[in-house]
C-alpha cells in the first residue's frame, strides 16, 4: 500500500511542478515564485481542510502537530525555489536532479530514526551519483567545475535536501493522525508565504495567471500531500521518498512532449543510473 499510494503521488507531484514553472514563465515578474506558492498553498490547506472534516483524524498527540509543522516549514521555502528552477530549466537537468538528491537524504538519515538503510539502499545511493552527474550534462560530460558551479544542479540539490527532509519528518506522526498532517504542512505554507512575500517587496493581490495556475496547482498540490502523507505514515522514509521521486521522471516526459525541451543520449544514460537508482530504493521494503 505505501508504494502503490507513492506512486500515484509522483504522478500528481510531477505534472503540478511542471505546473508551478509554467505559472512562473507566464507571470514573469520577481516575486511570482513566492505568488504561485501561495496561491497554491492557500487553496491546497481549504481543499484539505474539507477532507479533514469528512474525515476527522482517530487520535492527535503533540508529535503529530509538531513534526508536520517543522516539514511545512521546510516546504514553504522549498515550493517557491520548486518552481523557479523548473520554470528556468532544463527541467530535464533540474527535475531529475533535486529528484535523487531528495532519495538519498532519507536513507543518509535513516539510521538517526532507527531507518537503517538496506545492502540494496546503499547501492541505490552509489548510482545516485552517476545519475545526477550524467543527466546534468547537456550534449555532452560536464567538468568537476562546471558540475560543481551550476546554478542548476546547485538549487536542485538544495531543493532535493530540503524536501527529503520533510519527507523524514512526516514519518515521525502516527497513522492514526489521517489528513492533519498533510494539512499542517500545507496550511503553513499559507502561513509562512504571504509574509514571505511582504518581505519581498509587498505584498499584493496575486495576478490572474497566477490565481488560475495556483488554484489548479493548490488542488493538485492537496491531492498529492495527502496520498504521500498516507504513505510516510505507512513505510519507511527511504522508500517512499524512492516512489516519490519518479516524479521528476513525469515532469521530463511533459516538458519533452508538450514544452519542446530537447533531451541529449547522455542524459538518457544518467536516466537509466536514475531508474536503477530508484529501483534499489524500492526493493529494500
Amino acid at each position: 500500500m505505501p508504494v502503490l499510494l507513492a506512486g500515484l503521488s509522483a504522478i500528481v507531484f510531477g505534472l503540478g511542478d511542471l505546473l508551478g514553472g509554467v505559472a512562473i514563465r507566464r507571470a514573469d515578474r520577481r516575486g511570482a515564485p513566492i505568488a504561485v506558492a501561495m496561491v497554491a498553498s492557500t487553496v491546497g490547506a481549504v481543499a484539505i481542510g474539507v477532507v479533514l472534516l469528512v474525515r476527522p483524524p482517530e487520535a492527535v498527540a503533540f508529535a503529530d502537530v509538531a513534526w508536520p509543522v517543522a516539514a511545512g516549514l521546510m516546504m514553504a521555502a522549498t515550493r517557491p525555489l520548486l518552481y523557479l528552477g523548473m520554470a528556468r530549466g532544463p527541467v530535464a537537468v533540474f527535475a531529475p536532479g533535486f529528484g535523487l538528491t531528495l532519495i538519498v537524504v532519507p536513507a543518509i538519515v535513516g539510521p538517526f530514526i532507527g531507518q537503517d538503510p538496506q545492502p540494496v539502499e546503499v547501492l541505490g545511493m552509489l548510482l545516485a551519483v552517476p545519475a545526477v552527474v550524467f543527466l546534468s550534462g547537456e550534449g555532452r560530460l560536464p567538468s568537476v567545475g562546471e558540475f560543481v558551479r551550476s546554478p542548476v544542479i546547485g538549487l536542485a540539490v538544495l531543493v532535493g535536501t530540503s524536501i527529503g527532509m520533510a519527507g523524514v519528518f512526516l514519518t515521525q506522526p502516527a497513522p492514526e493522525s489521517g489528513e492533519l498532517p498533510a494539512f499542517l504542512v500545507v496550511a503553513t505554507g499559507a502561513v509562512v508565504l504571504p509574509l514571505a512575500a511582504r518581505a519581498q517587496g509587498g505584498l499584493r493581490w496575486p495576478e490572474r495567471v497566477v490565481r488560475r495556475y495556483g488554484a489548479v496547482l493548490g488542488i493538485s498540490s492537496a491531492t498529492a500531500f495527502v496520498l504521500s502523507t498516507a504513505a510516510y505514515l505507512r513505510g519507511s522514509a527511504a522508500v517512499v521518498t524512492a516512489m516519490i521521486a519518479m516524479a521528476p521522471a513525469v515532469s521530463v516526459l511533459v516538458s519533452w512532449r508538450f514544452l519542446g525541451e530537447r533531451l541529449y543520449r547522455i542524459q538518457a544514460v544518467g536516466g537509466l543510473f536514475g531508474v536503477a537508482a530508484v529501483v534499489c530504493f524500492a526493493l529494500g521494503v
